[in-house]
């Protein structure tokens, strides 16, 4: 009964704190609806290069005319097989810059059309299949393979980096090809007998290599963020930073005592987080460690900005975590942490791109996945700075307030 008359007094105390009462209602309904509205399972608007140089020809031998040439643009039939929700189409003329866009992580695939695609692929089907008929100029004619010098495959680069998008490119050109030979009736032709496949990385990125890095940012995120707020607040609270501030010390200088403090344990926490990652699990990592430590840095000091905030605004250590959780279960959802943001609703990708992390993770999976340099992730590095200048700023501002309470 003593039991019972506890538990009635803990819900009359979550009853009358209308933070507390939000968190226990909408955090359930944030987290499921987040997930519904992010994850779709299948990757969308993929951009994939397109280098036709087929001329869209076939010459064949009939019985009637002897050899004569059609147009069947059978390159242009496939193009247009693609799954458009799947893969945003872009044409190149230069299958080498094709190919260097996808190694360099500007394009998902690219697809190379030989120039006589259209002439070898009638005459292989009609080699397969006898002796056929075609209807041209209102007769029907009996048409014969022609000797065929070239081969009807069609080269395709994929990047492997991010094995689920890799799987839905390969499956959606396979179909386009299925689709193709059922229009011309070729059922002896596979989609592997027309297809010479080159994964960028050799297939090698697992799941766990992809999701790594997203991880590593996550639990950056969440330690860091969780255990600069809570110390803040509790040094708030116990008057131990209402004496630091009264001491001859201004106040971003003990803003910028605290980010030393937590960089250098986000730092250590990152490396742990790395070493257990390559050396027990085995998780792909063939950029320098430096980039890495760099992306981390930046990050870090943001979140200490963001920390340094949430202390400002919540009385204890309890509302520091319920605002805690409103921030991190968007980024974590809406991030590319556990599914690739090209794997979410086009209409909420948008806002995939306003979260800090979405940054880091990319450029962490650029250094740790692809061995990338520093030039390559400049445009991530920015945001980062930029969110870290911000939030620094933003923390200085917060400390004063509390100087001016003090």
């Amino acid at each position: 009964m003593k039991s019972w008359t506890i538990a009635l007094n803990v819900f009359r105390r979550i009853l009358h704190d209308f933070r507390t009462l939000m968190l226990v209602v909408l955090t359930p309904l944030l987290f499921i609806g987040l997930y519904g509205l992010t994850f779709s399972g299948t990757p969308k608007g993929l951009r994939v290069l397109v280098v036709n140089l087929d001329n869209g020809l076939a010459s064949v031998r009939t019985e009637q005319l002897g050899r004569v040439t059609l147009e069947v643009k059978l390159a242009q039939k496939l193009i247009e097989g693609l799954d458009p929700e799947v893969v945003r189409v872009e044409s190149l003329d230069d299958p080498e810059e094709a190919r260097a866009q996808v190694e360099r992580g500007e394009a998902w695939a690219a697809l190379i059309f030989p120039i006589h695609f259209s002439h070898a692929l009638i005459n292989e089907i009609i080699a397969r299949g006898g002796i056929q008929t075609i209807e041209l100029e209102g007769r029907t004619l009996r048409v014969f393979p022609s000797p065929v010098a070239e081969s009807p495959l069609v080269t395709a680069y994929v990047d492997d980096s991010n094995p689920l998008v890799a799987v839905t490119l390969t499956r959606t050109i396979e179909q386009a090809f299925t689709a193709l030979i059922a229009q011309q009736q070729a059922s002896a032709l596979t989609p592997e007998g027309l297809l010479e496949l080159h994964k960028i990385y050799g297939g090698q990125v697992r799941r766990l290599d992809y999701t790594a890095p997203g991880v590593i940012g996550f639990a950056i995120t969440l330690i860091t963020v969780m255990l600069t707020a809570i110390s803040i607040v509790r040094e708030r609270t116990s008057g131990t930073l209402a004496r630091v501030l009264v001491a001859p010390v201004r106040p971003w200088e003990v803003s910028f005592g605290y980010l030393l403090a937590f960089v250098f344990i986000g730092l250590f926490q990152a490396a742990e987080l790395l070493f257990v990652s390559i050396y027990a699990f085995q998780v792909r990592f063939v950029g320098e460690p430096v980039w890495v430590g760099l992306i981390i840095v930046l990050y870090t000091l943001g979140l200490q900005g963001v920390a340094t905030w949430i202390s400002t605004v919540s009385r204890n250590e309890f509302q520091a975590v319920q605002l805690l959780l409103v921030l991190i279960i968007p980024s974590t959802m809406m991030s590319g942490v556990f599914w690739p943001v090209e794997a979410m609703p086009p209409e909420i990708q948008p806002f995939a791109w306003w979260i800090p992390l979405t940054y880091a993770n990319s450029a962490l999976r650029e250094v740790m996945l692809r061995g990338r340099d520093v030039t390559a992730i400049a445009s991530q590095l920015s945001v980062l700075a930029g969110f870290a200048l911000l939030m620094l700023v933003l923390s200085v501002l917060a400390m004063r307030r509390q100087a001016r309470r003090a």
